[in-house]
């Protein structure tokens, strides 16, 4: 049985397999990412923390336009984004914003239910630490 464990070096097989594993999720996996872009499983430590704040615009039917503050879409919305959410209407430090990024046409479809408006324009504000500022619009024509 022991045999069977042992590979023609001396090394067990459950030790090399540990080994494999381990290089793709200490080594494949970050690099991966990081080439893809999203850098998800890369460890950057606080290189991602950034200032960023959400601007709510909505459109009445009557045309007339008018902020309104989007810390009201929380109460919505899942509770990572309700956090992401909390005080957004002026600038505030945070982790990073990509999913709320990612999701932005999903929270101005949020907006249009809550705000009974026609039309509904969230722009999510960003200042990364370095020095690069970013800023992501969704526009959604709201249906009743």
């Amino acid at each position: 049985m022991r045999e069977l464990l042992v590979l023609g070096g001396g090394i067990p097989r459950v030790r090399l397999l540990r080994s494999f594993v381990g290089a793709i999720a200490c080594f494949v996996l970050p690099a991966a990412s990081w080439l893809q872009g999203s850098g998800t499983f890369a460890w950057t430590m606080y290189s991602r923390a950034a200032e960023f704040r959400i601007e709510l615009v909505v459109t009445d039917v009557g045309g007339h336009r008018r902020s309104r503050n989007p810390t009201a879409l929380a109460e919505r919305a899942t509770p990572e984004m309700a956090s992401l959410l909390g005080g957004s209407d002026h600038w505030r430090q945070g982790p990073s914003v990509e999913a709320l990024r990612s999701h932005l046409d999903d929270l101005a479809e949020v907006a249009c239910r809550e705000t009974g408006s026609a039309d509904v324009e969230l722009t999510l504000h960003e200042r990364t630490l370095g020095g690069s500022d970013r800023s992501t619009a969704s526009r959604r024509v709201c249906t009743r």
